[in-house]
């Protein structure tokens, strides 16, 4: 499931989810550490962060990890401040050379990817802008970059 985030001029977040169907492909190797809701994972902590100007809007992606569910890792996506404008956003987390888990309906946090140590966990989104016709003008991709887990 891919979860499309929209961000309306008055701040509140409206959400959209979408059916996704993914190419198969060789599953990293802690698979089952994968597509769980990190709300249920306890604590966790964030240790790496990336702001983003989105059109005049700063937002914020964090790539987080918790040991709750076994050793996970997620995105986190959060509007922190600037312009008055409505967005639309895709936000996505994967280990290199893994599918990727998009957002959880309902949330600013992706599902779950693998975060056993030694493994990179990477996230990042798209963002459109939407004129007041309700028109999305794609922005561009944000690259929030990846940490490895210790």
């Amino acid at each position: 499931m891919r979860t499309r985030t929209a961000i309306t001029r008055s701040g509140t977040l409206a959400v959209a989810s979408l059916a996704l169907v993914l190419a198969g492909g060789a599953a990293p190797a802690h698979a089952g550490t994968a597509g769980v809701d990190p709300a249920g994972c306890g604590t966790g902590g964030t240790p790496k962060y990336t702001d983003f100007n989105v059109g005049g809007v700063t937002m914020r992606e964090e790539l987080r990890y918790a040991s709750g569910c076994g050793r996970v890792g997620w995105g986190r996506l959060t509007r922190i401040g600037g312009a008055s404008t409505s967005l639309a956003l895709t936000q996505s987390a994967w280990n290199p050379g893994g599918p990727s888990q998009y957002g959880v309906p309902g949330t600013n946090w992706t599902y779950t990817v693998d975060a056993n140590p030694g493994v990179q966990v990477c996230a990042g989104f798209h963002a459109s802008s939407i004129d007041w016709l309700g028109n999305q003008h794609y922005i561009g991709w944000f690259y929030a970059g990846c940490y490895t887990a210790p």
